[in-house]
Protein backbone atom coordinates (compact mmCIF):
# COMPACT_ATOMS: atom_id res chain seq x y z
CA UNK A 1 0.00 0.00 0.00
CA UNK A 2 1.58 3.64 -1.04
CA UNK A 3 2.11 5.79 1.87
CA UNK A 4 -0.09 8.03 0.89
CA UNK A 5 -3.29 5.55 0.97
CA UNK A 6 -2.25 4.08 4.27
CA UNK A 7 -5.58 4.14 7.03
CA UNK A 8 -4.93 6.98 9.67
CA UNK A 9 -3.48 5.31 12.61
CA UNK A 10 -5.32 4.88 16.26
CA UNK A 11 -4.24 7.97 18.87
CA UNK A 12 -1.92 6.39 21.23
CA UNK A 13 -2.03 7.72 24.96
CA UNK A 14 0.60 9.42 27.43
CA UNK A 15 0.68 10.23 30.69
CA UNK A 16 2.46 13.08 33.17
CA UNK A 17 4.07 12.82 36.75
CA UNK A 18 2.50 16.35 36.71
CA UNK A 19 -1.10 14.53 36.43
CA UNK A 20 -2.03 15.22 33.07
CA UNK A 21 -3.14 13.02 30.45
CA UNK A 22 -2.66 13.51 26.42
CA UNK A 23 -3.28 11.76 23.21
CA UNK A 24 -1.01 11.26 20.93
CA UNK A 25 -1.34 10.94 17.21
CA UNK A 26 0.70 9.22 14.34
CA UNK A 27 2.77 12.24 13.67
CA UNK A 28 3.33 12.84 17.99
CA UNK A 29 1.32 15.91 18.12
CA UNK A 30 -0.35 16.16 21.20
CA UNK A 31 -4.14 17.41 22.65
CA UNK A 32 -5.03 17.14 26.29
CA UNK A 33 -7.41 14.10 27.30
CA UNK A 34 -10.28 15.28 29.42
CA UNK A 35 -10.21 12.27 31.51
CA UNK A 36 -9.57 14.07 34.62
CA UNK A 37 -5.95 13.98 36.72
CA UNK A 38 -3.77 10.78 38.03
CA UNK A 39 -3.31 9.08 35.19
CA UNK A 40 -1.30 6.00 35.79
CA UNK A 41 -1.49 3.31 33.35
CA UNK A 42 -3.98 1.78 30.46
CA UNK A 43 -4.65 -1.35 28.62
CA UNK A 44 -7.14 -2.15 26.05
CA UNK A 45 -10.25 -4.02 26.21
CA UNK A 46 -11.34 -5.02 22.74
CA UNK A 47 -13.70 -1.74 22.52
CA UNK A 48 -11.48 0.49 24.13
CA UNK A 49 -9.90 1.03 27.44
CA UNK A 50 -9.66 0.76 30.94
CA UNK A 51 -7.49 3.59 32.64
CA UNK A 52 -6.26 3.34 35.94
CA UNK A 53 -5.67 6.33 37.98
CA UNK A 54 -4.28 7.29 41.32
CA UNK A 55 -5.61 10.41 43.27
CA UNK A 56 -6.04 11.80 46.66
CA UNK A 57 -8.69 9.72 47.35
CA UNK A 58 -7.00 6.40 46.31
CA UNK A 59 -6.80 4.49 42.96
CA UNK A 60 -9.87 4.49 40.70
CA UNK A 61 -10.30 2.29 37.48
CA UNK A 62 -12.54 3.39 34.72
CA UNK A 63 -13.92 2.20 31.12
CA UNK A 64 -13.54 4.17 28.36
CA UNK A 65 -14.64 3.63 24.23
CA UNK A 66 -12.14 4.57 21.62
CA UNK A 67 -13.08 8.20 21.18
CA UNK A 68 -12.21 8.44 25.35
CA UNK A 69 -15.88 8.48 26.10
CA UNK A 70 -16.58 6.93 29.60
CA UNK A 71 -18.49 3.39 29.51
CA UNK A 72 -19.58 3.47 33.42
CA UNK A 73 -18.74 4.62 36.66
CA UNK A 74 -15.37 4.36 37.54
CA UNK A 75 -14.78 2.23 40.66
CA UNK A 76 -12.62 2.13 43.51
CA UNK A 77 -9.23 -0.49 43.41
CA UNK A 78 -9.52 -0.29 46.99
CA UNK A 79 -5.78 1.24 47.18
CA UNK A 80 -3.95 4.17 47.91
CA UNK A 81 -1.32 4.17 45.22
CA UNK A 82 -1.97 2.11 42.31
CA UNK A 83 1.14 1.99 39.92
CA UNK A 84 0.60 -0.86 37.17
CA UNK A 85 -2.70 -2.26 35.41
CA UNK A 86 -3.31 -5.85 33.20
CA UNK A 87 -6.07 -7.69 31.63
CA UNK A 88 -6.16 -11.40 31.56
CA UNK A 89 -5.80 -13.06 28.02
CA UNK A 90 -9.81 -13.51 27.68
CA UNK A 91 -10.25 -9.76 28.15
CA UNK A 92 -12.80 -10.86 31.43
CA UNK A 93 -10.81 -9.59 34.52
CA UNK A 94 -8.30 -6.81 35.42
CA UNK A 95 -5.43 -6.32 38.05
CA UNK A 96 -4.36 -3.50 40.00
CA UNK A 97 -1.26 -3.64 41.62
CA UNK A 98 -0.76 -0.87 44.48
CA UNK A 99 2.68 -0.19 45.40
CA UNK A 100 1.75 2.13 48.85
CA UNK A 101 -0.54 -0.89 50.01
CA UNK A 102 1.22 -3.70 48.90
CA UNK A 103 -1.54 -5.31 47.70
CA UNK A 104 -3.38 -6.67 44.47
CA UNK A 105 -7.15 -6.05 43.41
CA UNK A 106 -8.91 -8.17 40.63
CA UNK A 107 -12.10 -7.16 39.09
CA UNK A 108 -14.10 -8.33 36.65
CA UNK A 109 -14.99 -6.82 33.35
CA UNK A 110 -18.77 -6.12 31.98
CA UNK A 111 -19.28 -4.67 28.89
CA UNK A 112 -15.88 -2.76 29.10
CA UNK A 113 -16.47 -1.40 32.82
CA UNK A 114 -14.37 -2.77 35.68
CA UNK A 115 -16.65 -4.12 38.88
CA UNK A 116 -15.97 -3.77 42.44
CA UNK A 117 -12.52 -5.21 43.90
CA UNK A 118 -11.54 -8.16 45.45
CA UNK A 119 -8.40 -6.90 47.26
CA UNK A 120 -5.38 -9.00 48.64
CA UNK A 121 -2.80 -7.81 50.30
CA UNK A 122 0.86 -9.23 50.16
CA UNK A 123 3.33 -9.91 53.53
CA UNK A 124 6.83 -9.45 53.75
CA UNK A 125 9.83 -7.07 53.65
CA UNK A 126 13.31 -6.70 52.74
CA UNK A 127 16.82 -5.34 54.42
CA UNK A 128 16.47 -2.01 52.67
CA UNK A 129 14.90 -0.24 55.84
CA UNK A 130 14.00 2.73 53.67
CA UNK A 131 12.42 1.09 50.55
CA UNK A 132 11.45 -2.16 52.00
CA UNK A 133 9.58 -1.79 55.59
CA UNK A 134 6.91 -3.45 53.72
CA UNK A 135 5.02 -5.02 50.48
CA UNK A 136 4.92 -2.91 47.56
CA UNK A 137 3.69 -4.13 44.80
CA UNK A 138 5.13 -2.61 41.58
CA UNK A 139 3.27 -5.06 38.76
CA UNK A 140 0.95 -7.52 38.00
CA UNK A 141 0.12 -9.66 34.79
CA UNK A 142 -1.39 -13.09 33.98
CA UNK A 143 0.29 -15.88 32.69
CA UNK A 144 -0.88 -17.31 29.64
CA UNK A 145 -3.58 -19.40 30.25
CA UNK A 146 -5.23 -16.76 32.70
CA UNK A 147 -5.46 -19.31 35.37
CA UNK A 148 -2.10 -17.25 37.62
CA UNK A 149 -2.34 -13.49 38.26
CA UNK A 150 1.55 -12.59 38.81
CA UNK A 151 2.58 -9.85 41.00
CA UNK A 152 5.94 -8.33 41.36
CA UNK A 153 6.67 -6.92 44.97
CA UNK A 154 9.73 -4.74 45.49
CA UNK A 155 9.39 -4.66 49.14
CA UNK A 156 8.85 -8.16 50.02
CA UNK A 157 11.58 -9.24 47.46
CA UNK A 158 9.32 -11.76 46.41
CA UNK A 159 7.23 -12.33 42.69
CA UNK A 160 4.13 -13.36 44.28
CA UNK A 161 1.41 -16.03 42.46
CA UNK A 162 -2.33 -15.63 43.06
CA UNK A 163 -4.72 -18.79 41.91
CA UNK A 164 -7.20 -17.31 39.86
CA UNK A 165 -10.74 -19.19 39.72
CA UNK A 166 -14.14 -18.24 38.35
CA UNK A 167 -13.07 -14.43 38.83
CA UNK A 168 -11.42 -14.70 42.12
CA UNK A 169 -8.28 -15.40 43.80
CA UNK A 170 -8.73 -18.31 45.74
CA UNK A 171 -5.12 -19.16 46.89
CA UNK A 172 -1.52 -17.28 46.97
CA UNK A 173 1.99 -18.05 47.32
CA UNK A 174 5.45 -17.55 46.29
CA UNK A 175 6.51 -18.28 42.77
CA UNK A 176 9.88 -16.62 43.25
CA UNK A 177 11.67 -15.42 46.34
CA UNK A 178 14.14 -13.01 44.95
CA UNK A 179 17.43 -12.31 46.87
CA UNK A 180 17.07 -10.04 50.08
CA UNK A 181 17.60 -6.41 49.22
CA UNK A 182 17.46 -7.09 45.37
CA UNK A 183 13.76 -5.02 44.93
CA UNK A 184 11.93 -7.11 42.10
CA UNK A 185 9.74 -4.13 40.27
CA UNK A 186 8.90 -5.37 36.73
CA UNK A 187 8.13 -8.77 34.25
CA UNK A 188 8.43 -9.04 30.59
CA UNK A 189 7.33 -12.33 29.22
CA UNK A 190 9.09 -14.08 26.23
CA UNK A 191 6.87 -13.92 23.18
CA UNK A 192 6.94 -17.36 22.69
CA UNK A 193 8.79 -19.53 25.15
CA UNK A 194 7.87 -20.33 28.64
CA UNK A 195 10.62 -17.43 29.98
CA UNK A 196 9.81 -14.03 32.18
CA UNK A 197 12.49 -11.72 32.80
CA UNK A 198 12.42 -9.53 36.25
CA UNK A 199 13.77 -6.34 36.13
CA UNK A 200 15.01 -5.38 39.79
CA UNK A 201 15.22 -1.84 40.91
CA UNK A 202 17.51 -1.64 43.87
CA UNK A 203 20.27 -4.43 42.94
CA UNK A 204 19.98 -3.25 38.80
CA UNK A 205 20.03 -6.72 37.71
CA UNK A 206 17.44 -8.73 35.14
CA UNK A 207 16.81 -12.23 36.05
CA UNK A 208 15.89 -14.69 33.44
CA UNK A 209 13.13 -17.06 35.11
CA UNK A 210 12.07 -20.53 33.50
CA UNK A 211 8.11 -21.05 34.51
CA UNK A 212 7.57 -24.62 35.37
CA UNK A 213 4.10 -26.00 34.54
CA UNK A 214 3.05 -25.47 38.41
CA UNK A 215 3.30 -21.93 37.15
CA UNK A 216 6.43 -21.52 39.66
CA UNK A 217 9.61 -19.59 38.56
CA UNK A 218 13.28 -20.73 38.94
CA UNK A 219 15.96 -18.55 37.76
CA UNK A 220 18.20 -19.75 36.16
CA UNK A 221 20.71 -16.64 35.00
CA UNK A 222 21.26 -13.26 36.45
CA UNK A 223 22.82 -9.91 35.56
CA UNK A 224 23.60 -6.47 35.59
CA UNK A 225 21.55 -3.86 33.56
CA UNK A 226 24.91 -1.93 32.91
CA UNK A 227 28.57 -2.85 31.72
CA UNK A 228 30.36 -1.08 35.07
CA UNK A 229 28.83 -0.56 38.51
CA UNK A 230 27.22 2.85 39.14
CA UNK A 231 24.46 4.41 41.17
CA UNK A 232 21.28 3.10 38.97
CA UNK A 233 17.77 2.09 39.58
CA UNK A 234 16.50 -0.41 37.07
CA UNK A 235 13.28 1.02 35.66
CA UNK A 236 10.70 -0.61 32.89
CA UNK A 237 11.58 -3.86 31.16
CA UNK A 238 10.37 -4.94 27.55
CA UNK A 239 10.95 -7.91 25.04
CA UNK A 240 10.29 -7.13 21.69
CA UNK A 241 7.94 -8.92 19.39
CA UNK A 242 10.20 -11.16 17.72
CA UNK A 243 11.79 -12.05 21.05
CA UNK A 244 15.33 -10.75 19.91
CA UNK A 245 15.99 -8.47 22.01
CA UNK A 246 15.16 -7.57 25.76
CA UNK A 247 15.46 -3.84 26.49
CA UNK A 248 15.92 -2.35 30.50
CA UNK A 249 15.88 1.39 31.67
CA UNK A 250 18.41 2.50 33.63
CA UNK A 251 17.88 5.28 36.05
CA UNK A 252 20.81 7.15 36.97
CA UNK A 253 23.34 6.91 33.98
CA UNK A 254 19.57 7.19 32.08
CA UNK A 255 20.35 5.09 29.56
CA UNK A 256 18.45 1.85 28.10
CA UNK A 257 20.32 -1.34 28.07
CA UNK A 258 19.74 -3.27 25.09
CA UNK A 259 20.26 -6.96 25.52
CA UNK A 260 20.88 -9.84 22.93
CA UNK A 261 18.32 -12.69 22.78
CA UNK A 262 20.17 -15.11 20.72
CA UNK A 263 20.16 -17.47 23.23
CA UNK A 264 17.02 -16.37 25.55
CA UNK A 265 18.16 -17.93 28.28
CA UNK A 266 21.03 -16.13 29.02
CA UNK A 267 20.67 -12.42 28.04
CA UNK A 268 23.47 -10.87 26.70
CA UNK A 269 24.40 -6.85 27.07
CA UNK A 270 25.25 -5.28 23.71
CA UNK A 271 24.65 -1.55 23.84
CA UNK A 272 23.41 1.02 26.43
CA UNK A 273 22.30 3.89 24.33
CA UNK A 274 21.39 7.49 25.97
CA UNK A 275 17.75 7.59 26.74
CA UNK A 276 17.44 11.30 25.57
CA UNK A 277 16.55 12.81 29.22
CA UNK A 278 16.44 12.33 32.65
CA UNK A 279 15.54 9.56 34.62
CA UNK A 280 14.16 6.94 31.94
CA UNK A 281 10.79 5.73 34.15
CA UNK A 282 9.03 4.11 31.21
CA UNK A 283 9.58 3.32 27.66
CA UNK A 284 7.24 1.93 24.48
CA UNK A 285 8.19 -0.05 21.51
CA UNK A 286 6.37 1.17 18.54
CA UNK A 287 7.33 -1.32 15.94
CA UNK A 288 5.16 0.39 13.28
CA UNK A 289 7.22 2.98 13.94
CA UNK A 290 10.66 1.68 14.07
CA UNK A 291 11.41 3.50 17.33
CA UNK A 292 11.13 3.84 21.00
CA UNK A 293 9.19 6.30 22.98
CA UNK A 294 10.86 7.27 26.19
CA UNK A 295 8.86 8.54 28.59
CA UNK A 296 12.04 10.50 31.00
CA UNK A 297 9.79 11.43 33.88
CA UNK A 298 12.20 14.72 34.97
CA UNK A 299 12.33 16.38 31.40
CA UNK A 300 10.14 18.70 29.50
CA UNK A 301 9.33 16.52 26.90
CA UNK A 302 9.56 12.38 25.89
CA UNK A 303 12.39 11.33 24.04
CA UNK A 304 12.33 9.01 20.74
CA UNK A 305 14.67 6.25 20.01
CA UNK A 306 15.45 4.66 16.79
CA UNK A 307 15.22 0.79 16.55
CA UNK A 308 17.75 -0.61 13.90
CA UNK A 309 16.93 -3.76 11.93
CA UNK A 310 19.24 -5.32 14.56
CA UNK A 311 17.39 -4.17 17.59
CA UNK A 312 20.17 -1.52 18.46
CA UNK A 313 19.11 1.47 19.46
CA UNK A 314 20.08 4.94 17.42
CA UNK A 315 20.92 8.62 19.10
CA UNK A 316 17.68 10.06 20.77
CA UNK A 317 15.84 12.94 19.46
CA UNK A 318 12.85 15.10 20.70
CA UNK A 319 9.81 13.79 21.03
CA UNK A 320 6.09 14.32 21.84
CA UNK A 321 5.63 17.68 24.41
CA UNK A 322 4.56 15.30 27.44
CA UNK A 323 6.63 16.79 30.59
CA UNK A 324 7.34 14.31 33.16
CA UNK A 325 6.52 11.75 31.19
CA UNK A 326 5.56 8.45 32.74
CA UNK A 327 3.64 5.82 30.69
CA UNK A 328 2.80 5.81 26.92
CA UNK A 329 0.45 3.32 25.00
CA UNK A 330 -1.01 2.64 21.72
Amino acid sequence: MPASARLPQPDGVAASSDGGAFALGADDRVRPLAIGTGLEWTVDHGAGRLALFRRRDGGWLGGYDREWRALGAIVATGGREPVHLAIDPARRLAAVADYGAGSVSLHRIARGVAGPAQVVRHEGRGPDAERQAGPHAHWVGFGRDGRWLYAVDLGADAVFAHRVERGRIVDTRIAYAAPPGSGPRHIAWHPTLPLAYLACELANRVTTLAIGTDGMFTAIDSRPTLARPAKVYAGHIAVDAPGRMLYVSNRGPDTIAAFDLADPRRPVLVQEAACGGDWPRFFLLRPDHGDMLVGNERSPAMAVLPVGRDGRLGPPRAGPAVAKGRFAAL
